[in-house]
């Protein structure tokens, strides 16, 4: 499979860990058709940076209010002219060559519409590898944030973009949607996305609407899968659809 990757960035005066961002995209195995930075308009600092990646890199700067991470992303994504989607946070990074072991994944299987993988959380990231630095604590785990997952752009086209009702919990909804609408999916056992953990964090708020969004999801997960004659789902995490990773997937991993 040859696919022309858009990647998605929503960049809320984030611009100080940007450069991490677009730097791993950058050193991926595959070249990216399009990078989309989505940040309001009064975001100086990202607009900035993203002129200065724009030599580099094809660094397209869209402008949207300031907003939920899920309504900036469906921004970008009305944007996006690539037939394979990528989704990052400004302030996480990812591993290098994850392009490549995604692509080969749905090139194994037309019929799979997305090809996720496991997040590893980390506080201190070298400068220089854009890895976790050695010292750093870190936790790889199963998620449903977005950067996990490389999409092919029908995904979308079926069950819809991020529902804007959502501030936190967008993510899980989506994924959510896809299990019960059938979508063809597989997560990878392997690390594809490096998450930063820092004070200035969406997740460090304490916001009483992080818990009821996050239910939310979950029950709006169940009342579609009633509608269907679907079984109760045993696992919202989605972990039961972790696959082994093949060596050949693997060979170029770092």
């Amino acid at each position: 499979m040859t696919g022309s990757i858009s990647v998605i960035i929503p960049c809320a005066f984030m611009a100080e860990f940007l450069p991490d961002a677009i730097g791993s995209i950058e050193r991926q195995d595959i070249d990216v058709h399009e990078v989309i930075v989505v940040h309001p308009e009064d975001d100086r600092e990202t607009d900035r940076a993203c002129r200065q990646w724009s030599e580099r890199l094809p660094v397209e700067r869209h402008v949207y209010p300031l907003s939920s991470p899920g309504e900036a992303r469906n921004a970008g994504l009305a944007r996006a002219t690539g037939n394979v989607i990528v989704f990052l946070d400004a302030d996480d990074v990812l591993p290098a060559n994850r392009f490549g072991l995604q692509i080969r994944r749905l090139a194994a299987s037309p019929e799979v519409d997305a090809v996720g993988g496991l997040l590893t959380k980390f506080e201190r990231l070298n400068g220089h590898t854009l890895a976790p630095e050695r010292d750093s604590a870190t936790e790889t785990q199963c998620g449903v944030n977005p950067g996990i997952w490389m999409f092919r752009d029908r995904v979308f086209k079926k069950i819809g973009t991020f529902d804007p009702e959502f501030r936190y919990a967008e993510d899980l909804d989506l994924a959510l949607r896809m299990r019960d609408g059938g979508i063809p999916f597989t997560i990878l056992d392997v690390a594809v996305l490096y998450y930063r953990q820092h004070d200035a964090s969406m997740m460090r708020r304490k916001d009483r609407r992080m818990v009821t969004d996050f239910w939310k999801a979950a029950a709006k997960s169940a009342r579609r899968r009633k509608e269907k004659g679907l079984a109760p789902a045993t696992d919202q995490l989605l972990t039961d659809r972790i696959e082994p990773v093949d060596a050949a997937l693997l060979e170029t991993v770092e």
